[in-house]
């Protein structure tokens, strides 16, 4: 079975994970508030992903452009979610995707496991022990 679970995120929780994050690991932050959220989607095989553009104005109207890549994000975002008991598989991979315009946290599950096979038959020896394991009916007397 595989798994795919979406938590999409407003643009006001982005910038609270972002600014969370940075706060907590000593990152630089400009001063001042931020007035805009851009994200832009890097198109070509190179440069996939997604940049999370933050414009921010401090008090004398002297605006800074922050640009953060999709790895930094996409860790804000999952302490954002432990922060708030928003449980996460840990066995998963986590990707960020634009979808109408929101940012999206797509997690996926057993997406790159093979599928298990189950022989449940065949001849006496290592093969039916393993078949005896798996009939609901185990035989009796042999």
């Amino acid at each position: 079975m595989k798994e795919l679970r979406c938590l999409v995120f407003t643009d006001q929780e982005v910038v609270r994970a972002v600014l969370d994050r940075r706060r907590r690991v000593k990152d630089t932050l400009p001063v001042g508030t931020v007035s805009k959220v851009v994200y832009h989607r890097h198109e070509g095989p190179e440069q996939e992903g997604i940049e999370t553009r933050l414009t921010i104005t401090d008090d004398n109207g002297v605006v800074t452009e922050l640009g953060l890549p999709e790895t930094e994000v996409t860790a804000a975002l999952v302490g954002y979610c432990m922060g708030r008991r928003i449980p996460l598989p840990v066995a998963s991979d986590k990707m960020l995707h634009l979808i109408n315009g929101a940012l999206t946290l797509m997690i996926t599950m057993n997406f790159n496991k093979a599928p298990r096979l189950v022989v449940a038959g065949g001849a006496e020896g290592a093969g039916s022990a393993a078949a005896d394991r798996l009939s609901p009916k185990r035989r009796v007397g042999r």
